[in-house]
């Protein structure tokens, strides 16, 4: 059964605090809170931390060509992006 949106929001929370060499505090993410710049800063090493982490936890594929800004602006965002993935074939999921 397909989780829901709420669900991946709080399994991407954990991904963060688990994945990440530096986690942030946990009451810093919202579901809005902008995952780089003034949000929470997240660089590209952050980014590709979480990246392996959202793969490990929700057993998807995510390629290069699939990771755009987007996904990245919020946790909520980022849920999103992964409901979508999760509605796919794993050889899609990397398309």
């Amino acid at each position: 059964m397909k989780p829901e949106i709420e669900d991946i929001q709080e399994r991407l929370k954990q991904v963060l605090l688990k994945s990440l060499s530096e986690p942030p505090d946990s009451q810093n993410i919202g579901p809005e809170v902008p995952l780089m710049a003034d949000g929470l800063g997240l660089d590209s090493v952050s980014l590709l931390e979480l990246v392996i982490g959202i793969e490990n936890e929700f057993d998807i594929l995510l390629d290069d060509g699939s990771l755009t800004v987007e996904p990245f602006e919020s946790i909520a965002a980022l849920a999103s992006f992964i409901f979508d993935k999760l509605d796919q074939p794993p050889e899609q999921q990397a398309a």
